[in-house]
């Protein structure tokens, strides 16, 4: 069975180095790569928002769609000269269950994702996308700092 990896990305200053990395070990084992971004609604964030216009939630996350779209252009130049096959999907919605999800669905046998570096108080408190992921996954979950 071929090695399948998915590759989680965000806007995060270490996703550049998550990716070289999942490349890179991609490339060893001669496995598939699928690097999915998620965009979280911004009305999901926060219950600020419930007294924000809707206008300017919709303003919102359309940057957020832009973002995404500029974030998965860079990836697709970064990736360019991999020598394994890569996929790209944009996801919305929580961003741990649509990586666990989209994992699933693509079949990969090994999960890539960024640790933020939330401080311990912020992370205890509200957790991080990564720990979620390492917690809930069926597959090896590999953290790159």
């Amino acid at each position: 069975m071929k090695e399948k990896i998915l590759i989680a990305i965000d806007s995060s200053d270490s996703s550049s180095k998550v990716l070289a990395y999942g490349i890179d070990l991609a490339g060893k084992l001669d496995a598939e790569v699928k690097v999915v971004h998620v965009i979280e609604p911004y009305s999901k964030r926060s219950t600020i928002l419930n007294q924000l216009n809707p206008a300017m939630v919709k303003q919102t996350n359309e940057l957020y769609e832009l973002a995404g779209q500029e974030l998965m252009e860079a990836a697709k130049k970064q990736t360019a000269a991999a020598k394994v096959p890569v996929h790209y999907e944009t996801l919305v919605g929580n961003a741990a269950q649509q990586i666990l999800t989209a994992a699933k669905k693509s079949e990969a046998t090994m999960i890539i994702i960024g640790s933020r570096g939330m401080n311990a108080v912020a992370e205890f408190i509200l957790g991080s996308v990564s720990s979620k992921v390492a917690m809930y996954a069926e597959i090896p979950v590999l953290i790159v700092k």
